[in-house]
């Protein structure tokens, strides 16, 4: 999974746009400037699933153990979140999936955003030291389906996370350790001389 420059392709720039206000304006200024990031809306061609960064980089590795597809994907370098690129529609589903998963206690879930909310992702082709957003996994004209490029499918998605979730997870203190714990806390330390 290497970040990689790449061209504008058509298909996507034109998926990319619809997810805009103004798909024709937005086309227009991406052609002039390629390394335009951009700003989309959620829940017009696609939804996002928003969790700590290492989490989904960890997913992204199970998935791709797994064979499973990997769609778009952002990681976002000055906050410790990444973004998932899902079918719109998934956040009506997303609960479900993710109450059907073994989910560590004590971690926040990752959450499915769509209508109403938008994401900033990078150029296609974005400059090397290009601003807070770079592509995980950038979005494939080559893999698309009627302009749509492949994204990544909410239920392989949803059990990865959880399982990188319980790899990830610090481990839950034991009866032992909470013993251990609580005899160190009331044994004198020791002096030294």
């Amino acid at each position: 999974m290497q970040t990689r420059e790449i061209a504008e392709h058509e298909l996507v720039s034109a998926w990319l746009s619809a997810a805009t206000g103004h798909p024709e304006t937005a086309t227009t200024l991406w052609r002039e400037n390629p390394h335009l990031p951009r700003r989309l809306r959620c829940g017009l061609t696609f939804d996002i699933v928003l969790a700590d960064r290492s989490l989904i980089e960890a997913a992204y590795r199970l998935l791709d153990q797994y064979e499973q597809p990997l769609g778009p994907a952002v990681v976002f370098t000055n906050l410790r979140s990444a973004a998932v690129l899902v079918p719109r529609g998934t956040g009506a589903g997303w609960s479900g999936l993710m109450a059907a998963s073994q989910w560590p206690a004590r971690s926040p879930r990752p959450a499915c955003l769509g209508e109403g909310h938008a994401i900033r992702v990078p150029a296609l082709a974005p400059r090397p030291t290009s601003g807070f957003v770079r592509w995980l996994v950038s979005p494939d004209g080559e893999q698309s389906v009627g302009g749509t490029p492949l994204l990544t499918s909410p239920a392989p998605l949803a059990r990865c996370l959880s399982e990188a979730g319980a790899l990830l997870a610090p481990p839950e203190p034991t009866p032992l350790s909470r013993a251990v714990s609580a005899v160190r806390s009331v044994l004198p330390s020791p002096k030294r001389t």
